[in-house]
């Protein structure tokens, strides 16, 4: 549960009670720290007077419980996403790996995600770092098209992009 007066717009930080009952603190990005303004500002029902210091609350008034929490992602999922890509889909799990995910494509340290996520053992945080072959096969093939279109024809560079033919190439390019 959410407290307000775990939000800090000023510092653009929140504090999260987590698993082990352990706080801590992250960073916002500044979009975030404006929908959180923007939704106790003007969307933010009249909480009962039990609920006042929560800082999200569902349309009864009350705190938002887990149960509810869930609800809201799963039907927000849906919307995003076809049943069948939904059947494995864990919807609160699903934004923390979303999470993950952005915050390693925009140059985050693994030490960064780790205690953002609350994870005890970078082991648990080396999760997100794996893309599936066929990523790693469309990525190689972008950057080849980009190196063939941006280079002038030489064929010295055009023996170091025929990596096809270089297995030691192939099997390091499938190690990242």
């Amino acid at each position: 549960m959410l407290n307000l007066d775990y939000f800090d717009p000023q510092n653009q930080t929140l504090a999260i009670l987590g698993k082990g009952n352990r706080y801590r603190q992250i960073e916002l990005e500044q979009r975030t720290v404006q929908l959180i303004k923007r939704y106790i500002a003007k969307y933010r029902v009249k909480p009962k007077p039990l609920y006042k210091h929560r800082l999200f609350i569902n349309q009864r008034g009350e705190g938002m419980t887990r149960h509810g929490i869930h609800r809201l992602c799963k039907k927000y999922l849906q919307k995003a996403f076809s049943p069948k890509r939904l059947k494995n889909i864990n919807p609160v799990h699903s934004f923390r790996h979303s999470c993950a995910v952005s915050l390693l494509l925009s140059g985050k340290s693994l030490t960064d995600i780790q205690n953002r996520l609350g994870h005890d053992s970078i082991q648990s945080t080396t999760v997100y770092t794996h893309m599936d072959l066929t990523r790693k096969r469309a990525v190689q093939n972008k950057f080849i098209e980009y190196m063939k279109s941006n280079l002038c024809e030489d064929p010295k560079i055009s023996e170091w992009i025929d990596w096809e033919n270089k297995k030691d190439i192939l099997q390091w390019l499938d190690s990242l």
